[in-house]
């Protein structure tokens, strides 16, 4: 074998490598990209939630069983665990109708979500 021969194979080799890798970090960034799809669909669904409080001025029987239904089983399927985690403390004390509890536990579920977002979408924090 002659020396071209040789750097045709390394070539060759080299090409083949590359468009390996470039896939795998394609389909990581499409993975990536979903995951983010699902998890901001799962934050969207606790936006009426978010607006029927802020309508009614405090926690109250218009906020239907329904809609924290719905965005319960969206945390639960695209969230993450501290995500899970404050959203069922806020339904628990929706649930056992505490509302000192209830109001103390969708603020830290609101400012965790106002922080994971703009994490996740690497926007500076909002600072007064």
């Amino acid at each position: 074998m002659t020396i071209d021969n040789w750097i045709m194979i390394i070539s060759a080799i080299i090409v083949a490598f590359g468009w390996f890798v470039t896939g795998y970090l394609n389909r990581n960034q499409d993975i990536a990209q979903r995951r983010l799809e699902y998890w901001l669909m799962s934050l969207k669904s606790f936006l009426p939630v978010w607006w029927s409080i802020q309508r009614a001025g405090a926690l109250s029987d218009e906020i239907s069983l329904s809609m924290l239904g719905e965005a319960r089983a969206n945390f639960q399927l695209y969230g993450y665990k501290y995500e899970i985690d404050k959203m069922e403390k806020f339904i628990t004390a929706v649930e056992k109708k505490k509302v000192d509890e209830a109001n103390a536990s969708l603020y830290e579920l609101i400012q965790l979500l106002r922080s994971s977002v703009r994490k996740e979408l690497k926007i500076k924090p909002y600072v007064l």
